[in-house]
């Protein structure tokens, strides 16, 4: 495990180790907030008035999905009325009907062979076949997040690269910086907290000592107080100004209410780690060794990553990141009704437990179809998140899967579920079909969107999910 100073400055990789000095408030302890966008205040805001920044924010889940629960019933408008009206996965997602895309018919490029696991994921984000099966399993390309990056973020800047779960047999297998290179991601939340609050030392753009930063950090949590407390001198003198409007001021109460909530979610997270493991230890040092299985926890880790990135953002501190949301063969233990029996994910997903062979078990499918609607769950706090942060007409939360369903571990018909517009380059409200498209299309088609150049597979671009 990663500890200190050495995992602040991992950390800083990806969140942008330069940055506007006009864009954060900075207090007590060598803490620093970034601020969001100011419409009125573009010397103090996270981008120019002028500056269209795009994000985008790929989640990759695993074991797939019961498709005949999980889609609307036939292609076309999406509504608010039309989503509640079906019992199926996606209709917890009603509410952003408007600003949704959910596209149908998408097929990996390589073929299914040993490890379907394994190999759906390294093709997720690639778009490219994949050299060996099992957890060995290896890109033969570089993935879209790393585009985007390239082009976008800062000179040495990385992807926000997350991971939410427990590491079984196939984990980090999204992000790659080349063919061969999987990147690591990082599990706890806490210390991507702990890196958006050290973004800027008191005297310049650098980082300041992570071990002050770690240190401070600790303290809020162990207190119960914010960071926003260590920011209130120079948050004051901006709320002071007269020239600061109305919807500034909004957004900016949004912003740091949110950053509290999540510290909130934080302490709450820990301490009930504490309390389900009988762990004497703080909340922080629960978040660091937590059991990701223990009742489908993961769904929590995966709401404050999620929280952490629509911040990050909001700040302009990084255009991409990732989230890989289960290992590959994901034995979380889910609390659905219908899984009684504790069958971890992937045996339900297998409607058997067996980590190779398939069957037909009712009661797995069952649970199956309540933890695609427990994760849809998820997926909508997620689009909660950008949407109270404004960031639907700047950005994309695209939601996918590493194969199709769980028996059959197809690569065929690829579930996604994409909410914002992506600065207005995708349609919105409608649920469309690839009609057997290459992946590599529609991730060229979202690097396309994001605002960089670079093409995944043949280079061509799926035009259906176009406004």
């Amino acid at each position: 495990m990663i500890t200190g100073s050495s995992r602040m400055r991992k950390q800083g990789k990806f969140l942008g180790q330069r940055a506007n000095r006009r864009a954060f408030l900075r207090g007590a302890g060598g803490v620093a907030l970034g601020l969001p966008f100011l419409e009125g205040l573009p010397e103090r805001s996270a981008w120019a008035q002028n500056e269209t920044p795009v994000f985008m924010f790929f989640m990759v889940a695993a074991c797939g999905v019961v498709r005949n629960q999980f889609f609307p019933s036939s292609t076309g408008p999406l509504t608010t009325a039309s989503m509640q009206g079906e019992s199926k996965a996606v209709s917890a997602l009603a509410d952003h009907a408007a600003n949704l895309l959910i596209v149908d018919g998408i097929n990996y490029p390589g073929r299914l062979s040993n490890c379907g696991h394994a190999q759906g994921l390294v093709q997720s984000l690639t778009g490219a076949p994949v050299d060996g099966g099992g957890p060995s399993s290896k890109a033969t390309g570089i993935s879209a997040d790393m585009l985007i990056s390239g082009e976008l973020n800062p000179s040495g800047v990385d992807p926000l690269t997350l991971y939410g779960g427990s590491k079984f047999y196939v984990a980090e297998r999204i992000s790659f910086s080349g063919p061969g290179n999987a990147r690591p991601a990082e599990r706890n939340p806490y210390n991507v907290y702990r890196s958006l609050i050290g973004l800027v030392g008191n005297g310049g753009d650098d980082m300041t000592d992570p071990d002050e930063v770690e240190g401070t950090a600790n303290q809020l949590v162990l207190r119960e107080n914010s960071v926003n407390d260590l920011i209130r001198d120079d948050l004051e003198g901006l709320l002071a100004r007269s020239d600061l409007s109305a919807a500034d001021r909004d957004r900016l109460d949004a912003h740091l209410t949110a950053v509290r909530e999540l510290e909130k979610g934080m302490d709450q997270v820990g301490t009930t780690v504490c309390e389900e493991a009988g762990l004497d230890v703080s909340a922080i040092e629960a978040l660091q060794n937590v059991n990701y299985q223990a009742n489908g926890m993961i769904e929590d880790f995966v709401k404050l990553h999620s929280e952490l990135v629509a911040w990050a953002f909001a700040c302009n501190a990084n255009r991409v990141a990732t989230l890989q949301w289960g290992d590959g063969t994901d034995g979380t233990v889910y609390d659905v009704p219908s899984n009684s029996r504790k069958w971890g994910f992937h045996h339900v997903s297998h409607r058997m437990q067996d980590d190779v062979a398939s069957g037909n078990d009712p009661t797995a499918e069952a649970a199956h179809v309540e933890i695609d609607a427990l994760r849809m769950q998820t997926y909508k706090h997620t689009l909660d998140q950008f949407a109270a942060r404004g960031l639907f007409d700047k950005a994309a939360v695209v939601w996918t899967n590493h194969v199709s369903d769980g028996p059959s571990h197809s690569f065929s018909n690829i579930p996604y579920v994409i909410g914002g517009n992506a600065g207005g380059a995708l349609k919105q409200g409608e649920y469309v079909s690839g009609d057997g498209a290459s992946n590599a299309a529609l991730l060229t088609t979202l690097v396309r969107a994001a605002g960089a150049s670079g093409s995944l597979g043949d280079g061509g671009t799926l035009d259906v999910i176009l406004a």
